[in-house]
């Protein structure tokens, strides 16, 4: 079964719909929550990235490599420790407790987010981010239902190959499904606002305007034979039964068609308004889904447990 099946559970139909970007915005939606509810987490989700000998300057890891959330910064086979850029020059002032060495280094992150290392990577002492890539840096694979990382074998440097839905737990991909959904049914939810018709249309009024004119109005009825003696009340005047029967049934013919269309709305808007109480519906049923899975899989246990990581 694909994530778009599973999907389809809770829509009733995906046919029509942006599943890609869906899912895309669910792998997001799961980082973050994982980030704000039970930041230790996160590592599951990490990747280790070489950085190969760079300057170690204003490094924009979040565009470059496609990141969301910075979780280590190594030097060599040093951890580097985290400092604030107002500390930045003192990392290069031997008598500054913030003095960074090659077996102490040192990282922070500038006003615009950009990482700088100190001492910077050189080739005996390469540098290494581990952090948390977004949607943009991951493949999703809608048939086979994994989720893995996009391209990063080679493209930075590692030497050995990224397995099958690595660095994103498979628990969570039950979570990525019912955001999907959510996502879905509110993009449907706005577009019941856009369905809804302004009013009966044209013909419904274009049928009602030539019944009445046929009764009174004959030289106002338009087309080519316009005139008086297009209307039953030319007829009665001139006591042709026949003709005056005609034309009743002409204009009854109209009044047949107003009401069809008049029928169709009425139903239109009854099934409009079916499809949102249900699309309603199954918003509140996932919500409610989607926070009992957090609570059972995200804020269970205290955050940094090691057994609780494991168990994921």
């Amino acid at each position: 079964m694909s994530f778009s099946n599973k999907i389809k559970n809770y829509t009733n139909s995906v046919s029509s719909e942006n599943t890609v970007d869906a899912l895309a915005k669910a792998v997001d939606y799961v980082i973050g929550q994982v980030n704000n509810l039970n930041s230790a987490m996160l590592r599951l989700f990490a990747y280790k990235i070489n950085l190969g000998t760079s300057d170690g300057t204003d490094i924009d890891w979040v565009k470059s490599y496609s990141l969301s959330y910075l979780i280590d910064v190594q030097r060599g086979t040093k951890f580097c420790r985290p400092i604030t850029d107002r500390q930045a020059d003192d990392t290069t002032d031997a008598t500054s407790i913030y003095y960074a060495l090659a077996n102490d280094p040192a990282y922070y992150l500038d006003g615009q987010g950009l990482l700088n290392i100190k001492p910077a990577p050189v080739n005996s002492a390469k540098g290494y981010l581990y952090a948390v890539p977004n949607s943009a840096g991951r493949l999703v694979d809608d048939i086979n239902e994994r989720i893995s990382i996009a391209g990063w074998t080679g493209k930075y440097g590692e030497d050995y190959v990224v397995e099958t839905d690595a660095h994103f737990p498979a628990i969570f991909k039950e979570l990525v499904v019912m955001h999907a959904a959510e996502c879905i049914l509110m993009e449907r939810l706005a577009d019941f606002r856009a369905s809804i018709p302004a009013g009966l249309d044209d013909e419904w009024a274009d049928a009602l305007d030539k019944a009445k004119k046929l009764f009174d109005d004959g030289a106002g009825i338009g087309g080519n034979n316009a005139g008086a003696s297009m209307s039953v009340q030319y007829w009665l005047s001139d006591e042709d039964e026949d003709m005056t029967g005609a034309t009743l049934q002409a204009i009854s013919s109209e009044i047949n068609r107003a009401n069809a269309y008049q029928l169709k709305f009425k139903t239109d808007i009854e099934k409009l308004a079916t499809d949102y109480q249900w699309t309603q519906g199954q918003l509140q049923l996932l919500g409610q889904k989607k926070q009992e899975f957090i609570q059972a899989n995200i804020k269970a246990g205290p955050q940094g447990d090691p057994e609780q990581e494991s168990k994921i």
